[in-house]
């Protein structure tokens, strides 16, 4: 594993706005852009199918347990799951309502191996983790025998073909105060789904309407299968929640909100104590002893919000990269060991595998010089290399 720089591509700016890719500018801390172009991470055949293996096995590690709360009935406590929810959690479960996707975010040293967390719900990052990064590989002349962890853009149709007849109609919708990552990531699944021979239409999570038998959009119309990036726990806050029925198909279905609650984390190292791609995770407790570092993680929260380090249980602040978002902190917290990675330039790299279906699809890498990638970390695109 490898960082490299590379000569950037000519006119590579209106190649990411041809895409829908108009947000690869959003601005860093440091006062560059999200995209970093002529930066790389190179990797090898074996670490990309050590990577590969990994998501499969904790893929399916993580619905072992989901399969095991379901059928105990127990959900425990640091879930903090809303009570109206626990029926549809059920129900998809038990009726195979099935999953798009969802991306685990990696420590790797290119050797070991760290699950840091599974966004499994809502993940962004999708277009440029797909189009954009395959796009620069296609365009780099000064590698050779190169290639890429990427089957992503494939995938998602074929997945879209299998979850529905053509023709059918699906629903897209975001919050309509979300930034343009969120809407840019919408309108690529968007468009995956188009390409899959499925009907689609746009609208906000503000405009979806109920009309006494059905929820419906601004034309009327009957919304029966309906993408959300939108996470399932505001769902429930919502007034609309309480017309939730089962007979309407919501990706990701409501399962999920038991793999992309952080308390997966405390669920995994209790089934799975010192498993070699788990870091030990705990509910928090402000009276145990801690020792050592370790991370503390809001239960629910998302690019890097609200975390802080703990130093032998003594709470040393806001980890750099993170910010701080009130709403993630009316839940609980896990601990999570810290996973000591090394640098590369002085730079920190998460690694992002994404799961489409049951079957790991592709790859995306984000690096800064924080201690946590957060919602502002760059965007490096990879290769493999034979």
């Amino acid at each position: 594993m490898k960082r490299v720089i590379l000569p950037p591509r000519s006119n590579w700016q209106k190649q990411h706005n041809d895409i829908g890719f108009d947000y690869y500018n959003l601005p860093s801390r440091d006062g560059s852009m999200y995209w970093s172009e002529g930066v790389a991470y190179e990797f090898t055949f074996k670490q990309i199918e050590q990577l590969e293996d990994a998501s499969n096995q904790l893929h399916q590690m993580c619905l072992s347990i989901v399969e095991d709360l379901i059928q105990r009935g127990n959900y425990p406590n640091y879930f903090e799951l809303p009570q109206s929810a626990i029926p549809l959690i059920e129900e998809t479960w038990k009726s195979k309502s099935p999953m798009l996707y969802g991306r685990f975010d990696f420590a790797y040293d290119g050797h070991t191996i760290k699950m840091l967390e599974y966004n499994a719900d809502t993940p962004t990052g999708l277009l440029e983790a797909s189009v954009a990064q395959w796009h620069w590989l296609e365009q780099v002349e000064t590698i050779k025998n190169r290639d890429q962890f990427n089957s992503i853009h494939e995938a998602l149709i074929a997945r879209w073909k299998l979850l529905y007849q053509p023709q059918t109609t699906v629903h897209f919708s975001a919050c309509q105060s979300a930034g343009r990552e969120d809407w840019g990531n919408l309108e690529y699944l968007m468009d995956t789904a188009f390409q899959a021979g499925l009907n689609v239409s746009e609208l906000s999570m503000q405009n979806i309407g109920w009309d006494g038998l059905n929820f419906v959009d601004l034309n009327d119309e009957t919304i029966q299968h309906i993408f959300k990036l939108y996470p399932w726990e505001w769902i429930w806050q919502e007034q609309f929640s309480q017309y939730i029925q089962p007979h309407i198909q919501w990706i990701e279905p409501c399962w999920k909100m038991l793999l992309s609650n952080k308390a997966i984390l405390i669920e995994l190292w209790k089934r799975f104590p010192n498993h070699p791609l788990l870091l030990e995770s705990h509910a928090y407790d402000s009276t145990e002893n801690y020792s050592g570092k370790w991370v503390r993680k809001p239960i629910l929260a998302r690019e890097g919000a609200n975390i802080h380090i703990l130093q032998n249980s003594k709470d040393c602040g806001e980890a750099s990269g993170s910010f701080y978002f009130k709403d993630y902190d009316q839940h609980g917290y896990v601990v999570q060991r810290w996973a000591d990675t090394p640098l590369y330039e002085g730079r920190l790299p998460t690694l992002g595998l994404w799961m489409v279906g049951d079957e790991c699809a592709g790859m995306s890498l984000r690096e800064d010089v924080f201690d946590i990638i957060g919602n502002d970390a760059h965007f490096a695109a990879h290769y493999f290399i034979e």
